[in-house]
């Protein structure tokens, strides 16, 4: 009888093997540079911001006069260089001090507005969408929003902001991009008598509650001195699918639209290779209608979190790992004495739960509080609940150093979600549900402090994959509001805004939008992905996990949760997180992002493509950075076991024979490893049924070469895709190498020489 091979041999060969084929999956050109890729990735990784000096500012005293300041001020952008639409923070020394650290256009003097202009060099208001506007917050013009942002400034003469940066497809007016540069311009006030004709900026006298409010120093009729001391950062972009001819797309994606960021960057890469491969992206499509898409023809590969069918009708799908990433509880909330964002805010599923079933008596809707009843009645569904979030004693008590925000923040605290059937929404409502006091409250059952659910959502069970309104109290009615698709609600967030409308119409029969919420009186929530959260900087809270622990999204966090995934399913390779092995670091938010692939009925021409596609996913675009091409912030590269398994699903699209990954305990495409927990079953439905595969056989490991065609030239590509195949007999390496040699050079060659030599080792052992 033959010997077990040594298993920590084996695992050493897979490793190499896979080493081999992470490289050789690389276009022609991107091996090489992956040898250095970690150096490479921590060097796009940071930020390149830009720090400029400005005019000396006025500093008046307390006897009424002043002088301008012996230093120059100085301000700096976070972020100035492969922008796109996203967050950039603004910060400045040396400026006129504020007469108050909450922003009001009619009673603050001495605020700060930034507003992006469509040049790098800026000389008319005109050029600066919303800036000539008396520094109203937040107002619409017939392109959009404002793109400006206010402030104030402290005693110290340092403060900051944070402003969203458009790009054309946001905002064709400005027209920012990789082939048109735009900028910031940061205006301080500065009052001056701007009455006199012409203006006199030496003299102050008419500053207070005048010229030096925001009214009149942002506006072109009298906010001349303060434009006069304006200073300008230039911008640059990076290129945007949208920026790539498109003329006939070689295939079409659909779905997972938290993926979004990483598919702009991905694509625009590709789209400007040598021999550009184009695709079509569609993130308005929810996972699950990606999936029922694929059938009738409407896209070739669905982005999805949740296990699928891997035959639909005659044709065969696999699954490959493209992404990880995490739903983020994003928040605004202001504190009400410095006017600063809370940084740091705790959830648990609970608190979730009732924020998202509207469970407060907020303004004392649901009456009993010795307060006038609103005049359409009373909403039994939460009579006797706390007023707010913020009078919740279980908020308080995981966040005592949170005060109740001031201004409209403080009135309801409704969060924006997304409408529609969505797995993220259903990973948010497995992990309330994962909960014992959440499922309990859920129920019916108070909360050790008397809270109870709102009634009109009793019954509902998690998880489930869509957010819907049950109250019918007209006030909530209106204002929770799920919005679609997912990129509006970082855009509602990003502009302080939430989605609800007041109850009752105005002159013109219309129901008046929610106001704008003020930066420093903000209480403003919403679930959304990470990589919108982390390209927006909003903050994030932690939430909790079941080993007790509260945790933010990050890079370290979402790698922790990796280990407790278990697979879902029958297609042997999509996982979800199992929250009862979780590590404690671990964010139980964590979710990884699958392409449903083809691997029979699609043309050779298209399955090149896809497969072409997979392969830049699984090398390049695995690294981590703001370029074109590669992973932006708020997602994580995939492990080594990932990769092989996206560039195994790729050598099944090539070949277009049917058939997917089987489940095999060492396969590197397998389920399963050392160091793995085991498979659990899954919670989430198949959105249909899902064949099992029968038990493969003891597998063993051979690498193979094959050739792909072309995607527009049907000739043979310039590179060779191998893959580890789980097949019957013995360990065979020979000839592969030579097959690979020409493609990915020597130290590929090398490598594969010493994979041979050691499974010749491997077999002595045995």
């Amino acid at each position: 009888m033959t010997k077990a091979r040594n298993p920590g041999a084996l695992l050493a060969l897979i490793t190499l093997a896979t080493t081999a084929i992470g490289m050789a999956l690389m276009p022609v050109g991107s091996a090489a540079a992956a040898v250095g890729s970690h150096r490479t990735s921590q060097k796009h990784h940071a930020k390149s911001g830009t720090t400029v000096r400005g005019p000396r500012m006025w500093m008046p005293d307390a006897a009424g006069g002043g002088r301008l300041s012996r230093t120059r001020s100085t301000v700096t952008v976070s972020q100035t260089a492969n922008l796109t639409n996203q967050m950039v923070t603004v910060s400045w020394t040396g400026f006129t001090p504020s007469s108050s650290v909450i922003y009001d256009p009619a009673s603050a003097n001495y605020p700060v507005m930034v507003a992006e202009c469509d040049s790098p060099k800026v000389t008319s208001w005109s050029q600066c969408y919303g800036a000539n506007n008396g520094g109203v917050e937040g107002a619409f013009g017939p392109y959009g929003p404002m793109n400006t942002a206010y402030s104030t400034t402290a005693p110290n003469g340092r403060g900051s902001l944070d402003i969203q940066i458009l790009i054309a497809s946001q905002n064709q007016l400005l027209g920012c991009g990789v082939h048109h540069e735009c900028s910031l311009v940061i205006v301080p006030s500065q009052g001056g008598n701007t009455l006199a004709s012409p203006a006199v900026c030496s003299d102050h006298s008419a500053d207070l509650g005048g010229t030096a409010e925001g009214q009149f120093a942002f506006s072109r009729q009298t906010g001349q001195c303060s434009w006069a001391d304006r200073i300008v950062v230039p911008l640059s972009f990076v290129p945007a699918p949208t920026d790539c001819p498109i003329g006939s797309a070689s295939f079409a994606a659909l779905g997972s639209p938290m993926l979004d960021r990483a598919m702009e960057q991905w694509l625009a890469a590709l789209c400007g290779q040598r021999d550009p491969l184009t695709i079509t992206y569609n993130p308005a499509i929810t996972e699950p209608e990606a999936v029922a898409d694929l059938p009738t023809g409407l896209g070739d590969v669905a982005l999805t979190s949740r296990p699928g069918p891997t035959v639909i009708g005659s044709r065969h799908y696999a699954y490959a790992p493209v992404a990880i990433s995490a739903v983020s509880i994003a928040y605004w909330v202001d504190n009400p004495v410095t006017g600063q964002p809370v940084k740091t805010l705790r959830l648990d599923p609970r608190l979730v739960a009732k924020l998202i079933t509207q469970s407060y008596n907020f303004e004392n809707e649901g009456c009993g509080h010795g307060v006038a009843p609103p005049k359409i009645g009373c909403d039994n569904a939460v009579d006797g609940n706390p007023i707010s979030l913020f009078a919740d004693p279980e908020f308080t008590s995981l966040n005592p150093q949170v005060m109740t925000p001031a201004g409209y923040g403080r009135s309801f605290q409704i969060p924006t979600v997304e409408s529609g059937h969505s797995d993220m929404t259903w990973q948010v409502t497995r992990w309330i549900a994962d909960n014992a006091a959440a499922t309990s409250f859920m129920a019916g059952h108070f909360d050790p402090w008397g809270m109870h659910v709102n009634t009109d959502y009793m019954g509902l069970k998690y998880p489930n994959d869509t957010f819907t309104g049950q109250d019918n109290y007209p006030v909530i009615a209106h204002k929770y509001s799920p919005d679609f698709p997912l990129s509006s609600v970082d855009q509602l967030q990003a502009q302080n805004r939430d989605n609800g409308t007041d109850w009752e119409t105005d002159d013109t029969g219309n129901f008046p939008k929610d106001p704008v919420e003020v930066p420093g009186e903000r209480a403003l929530f919403a679930i959304m992905d990470e990589g919108s959260a982390a390209a927006f900087k909003f903050p994030v809270a932690e939430i909790r996990n079941d080993r007790g622990r509260y945790v933010a999204p990050s890079a370290s966090s979402m790698a922790a949760a990796l280990p407790s995934m278990a697979t879902t399913g029958g297609n042997h390779i999509t996982k979800q997180v199992d929250f009862s092995k979780q590590r404690a670091g671990a964010y139980p938010l964590t979710m990884v992002i699958y392409a449903m692939v083809p691997t029979s009925g699609t043309s050779a021409k298209k399955a090149a493509a896809i497969a072409r596609f997979l392969d830049y996913v699984a090398g390049p675009g695995q690294r981590r950075g703001l370029q074109t091409g590669e992973l932006p912030p708020g997602f994580v590269p995939l492990n080594a076991r990932m990769r092989t398994q996206t560039m195994h699903a790729a050598l099944l699209v090539a070949r277009q024979s049917g058939g997917h990954p089987k489940p095999s305990p060492s396969s590197p495409t397998g389920t399963s490893s050392p160091g793995d927990p085991p498979s659990t079953a899954s919670q989430a439905p198949s959105p249909s049924a899902t064949p099992t595969a029968a038990p493969s056989p003891t597998p063993t490991v051979r690498v193979v070469t094959i050739a792909l065609k072309s995607a527009q030239t049907a000739g043979l590509l310039r590179y060779a895709l191998p893959a580890l195949l789980i097949v019957g007999g013995l360990v065979t390496l020979a000839g592969a190498s030579s097959l690979i040699a020409g493609t990915a050079g020597a130290g590929v060659t090398e490598r594969l020489r010493r994979i041979g030599r050691l499974r010749r080792r491997s077999r002595s052992k045995s």
